[in-house]
């Protein structure tokens, strides 16, 4: 957990950190309380002590001591309460399980699979793996040649596969190429995402299905090509990127906010699945909840929002989230910034509150027009040539 401002600045989030970590931090707070009621009920252990002294030098009435121990005892209720609950969210996402012996402590040996890797949050994310390890087996497959360079020491590392995730074909011919020339991956990030830009009624067949087809689609038949083998082994980590717009969708963005909330599904549904029907308790899931990043996806808008509420968050900010949950061994639910683990549960609030929220994304005027190429009629991408 970070201890110092967040790099989009100050924010709501770390004022929270604080808050945890002094007010709300039950190891702080109780015992303290508890020294509070022990000397009203041994008033001499008070005076050996030699706090009398202490009181009327600073000026303390020892009733305002009192009321400071009643607020103390509530605070640290309700930190314990927080640290419970943050408890048994960490052991239902997993299943109540720890990693195995050895487990996800030499990446060496992982083949961690990113899809739209070339830039953004995938790009972000391997390079924060290899920054770890270098040696840690990253395949990328993405429409786009690569945008940044690979380090030296790294160039063995990384296999990268052109496709176009929108056609099902290109999906299962190269998730077999990846199985025989590389490896069962045993982390998949389906990080692949696009956002064409148009209303619902504007945008074409093409737009609409390009959108489904890479955000939503692919993240279920590349789940398909490598779950099994995560499933016989009962090792792996599938990370599924979602978004703020899958609970508050804005407009313009439809296709992409519909595509988000079905990612979010497929995770939930995938959970029960493991652990019940594929008896895998130790398959871990991440699901990714952020609000907007810098990314190529908004092009070079800038929301014009409460950065302190709602910061433009920093790639770097995701993909440090992101690979540390990998390396933790543990699945989890990210939610960035902070306080979308409160919007999200906007969902059951009354249908007019909701509403209230929604009419407030139409004025976060951000180009959500895409960079790709799209057959309209086909919903195909283009792939982009590589630099000689």
């Amino acid at each position: 957990m970070p201890t110092s401002i967040s790099r989009e600045g100050l924010t709501i989030d770390d004022v929270g950190r604080l808050i945890r970590r002094t007010v709300l931090n039950p190891y702080l707070t109780l015992p303290l309380a508890a020294a509070i009621v022990y000397f009203e009920k041994h008033p001499d252990h008070y005076r050996d002590f030699h706090l009398q002294e202490l009181h009327e030098l600073l000026g303390i009435d020892l009733s305002l001591l009192s009321r400071i121990g009643t607020y103390l005892t509530g605070f640290g209720i309700a930190g314990a309460t927080l640290a419970a609950n943050d408890q048994l969210t960490h052991l239902f996402a997993n299943n109540f399980t720890s990693p195995a012996h050895g487990e996800w402590t030499d990446w060496s040996k992982e083949i961690v699979l990113v899809t739209g890797g070339s830039s953004g949050i995938g790009q972000n994310v391997i390079q924060g793996l290899l920054e770890r390890n270098p040696r840690t087996t990253v395949v990328i497959v993405d429409y786009a040649p690569l945008s940044w360079t690979v380090p030296e020491n790294a160039q063995k590392s990384i296999h990268y596969y052109q496709a176009d995730l929108t056609k099902s074909d290109v999906i299962r011919s190269v998730a077999a190429r990846v199985k025989k020339e590389v490896g069962h991956p045993t982390v998949l990030i389906n990080n692949a995402g696009i956002a064409r830009g148009f209303t619902i009624m504007e945008g074409s067949y093409g737009d609409v299905e390009s959108t489904l087809r890479t955000n939503l689609t692919a993240p279920f038949l590349l789940t398909k090509e490598f779950l099994p083998e995560m499933v016989r082994r009962n090792h792996g980590h599938i990370v599924n990127i979602c978004s703020m717009s899958a609970f508050l969708p804005p407009p313009y963005i439809g296709d992409y906010a519909a595509s988000k909330a079905g990612v979010q599904m497929l995770h939930e549904s995938l959970q029960l699945e493991l652990k019940h029907a594929h008896k895998a308790k130790r398959v871990r899931l991440t699901l990714a909840i952020p609000s907007f990043i810098q990314t190529p996806l908004i092009g070079a808008s800038h929301p014009r929002q409460n950065n302190f509420i709602f910061p433009l968050l920093h790639v770097r900010t995701v993909s440090e989230e992101i690979v540390d949950s990998l390396y933790s061994g543990y699945g989890r639910t990210i939610y960035l910034p902070g306080i979308m683990r409160y919007l999200t549960s906007l969902r059951g609030a009354p249908e007019w509150v909701l509403r209230m929220a929604r009419e407030s994304t139409v004025k976060i005027p951000v180009d959500f027009k895409g960079r790709q190429v799209v057959d309209v009629e086909t919903g195909g991408i283009k792939l982009e040539d590589h630099e000689a």
